[in-house]
């Protein structure tokens, strides 16, 4: 089997040349992005997860236009298996994307069974609203096996945050205006990179220290701080006496909608991770009224994370879904 190249750009890998992202593909993906005629709104396709997530050493994505769509793949160098992070993007009805998928994991399943590390072929994530797209093919529930994952994908209204009106959000309102009352002299503003960098980055670690646990954000948490003008993303961070208590980020969407990508605060200062997501949104709307919804991604099952965002009332609630090619074997 050929392995990769040395070209950081474009590589082999079988028989397949592939494009490892680079933050100038950006346009191109906002291009096929937009042009996609499934809802794009899975949480871990957008660029700038993607273009991050690919600067660790362990996993690179990679992408090829396949039969006129941009499909991006995950590359564990260590083991060198290949998988489909989301859907093809662009112009395609159902039948077109299916047979995409088919084809780029047919490839995937023949180049992981030969490495030996990897015996199955995925897409790594799709969320409710895209597999009931795909189903309108029949050829879909042919060949794919759709698996449920853990955890709901949660879509709030921007209008509604805006104004936390009524009873539904009586208990963000009271969190929010208890962290003004307790913290008069705290700042929000936003995040300077020149300044702030180190700083965020030790807040980071001992966020993760106090938490007693692993920042499974580690790669993409840094690189989407380093290049946030490169990558249209907008962080806001949260001062007290000085100190950096809380940060978030996130930004406008190809798709017309936005999300939140990092959000991190403090777990004694009571109401500041309300405050955050509350800002981002205001925020967000300041860049682009028209946006309806904001993607704050999956609860993951976590029953904090889950009591956390239903108290924002999402207006979508989408299950997520791992795919596999039919009659092969898969974990």
């Amino acid at each position: 089997m050929n392995q990769p190249n040395k070209n950081p750009k474009r590589i082999f890998i079988g028989k397949w040349l592939f494009n490892e992202i680079d933050l100038n593909d950006k346009l191109l993906f906002e291009k096929f992005v937009k042009e996609s005629e499934y809802p794009a709104t899975v949480w871990s396709s957008n660029f700038a997860y993607l273009w991050a997530s690919s600067q660790s050493g362990k996993r690179k994505t990679v992408w090829k236009i396949i039969d006129g769509m941009l499909v991006p793949f995950f590359y564990n160098v260590q083991h060198k298996f290949l998988t489909l992070v989301c859907l093809p993007f662009g112009k395609g009805n159902a039948e077109h994307v299916v047979k995409v998928l088919y084809k780029c994991m047919s490839y995937c399943y023949s180049l992981n069974k030969l490495t030996g590390n990897q015996i199955y072929s995925r897409v790594r994530t799709i969320n409710e609203a895209q597999l009931q797209f795909l189903q309108s093919s029949k050829m879909f529930n042919q060949r794919f096996d759709p698996k449920k994952l853990l955890g709901i994908e949660r879509h709030y209204s921007i209008q509604k945050l805006i104004s936390l009106a009524g009873k539904e959000f009586a208990y963000v309102r009271r969190k929010i205006n208890k962290f003004h009352r307790k913290y008069p002299q705290a700042i929000i503003r936003k995040y300077e990179g020149d300044t702030d960098y180190h700083k965020v980055m030790e807040f980071n670690k001992n966020w993760a220290n106090e938490k007693g646990e692993s920042i499974f954000d580690g790669t993409y948490f840094k690189e989407i701080l380093k290049y946030l003008d490169e990558l249209d993303h907008t962080a806001l961070v949260v001062e007290i006496d000085g100190q950096i208590v809380g940060m978030t980020s996130g930004g406008c969407l190809p798709t017309g909608q936005s999300w939140t990508c990092l959000r991190k605060g403090d777990h004694k200062v009571e109401g500041l991770s309300e405050l955050l997501l509350y800002e981002l949104v205001k925020e967000s709307f300041k860049v682009n009224s028209s946006i309806e919804y904001m993607n704050d991604g999956s609860d993951l099952g976590d029953q904090g994370l889950i009591f956390f965002k239903v108290r924002f009332r999402p207006e979508l609630n989408l299950n997520r879904y791992r795919v596999y090619l039919k009659d092969f074997n898969y974990r």
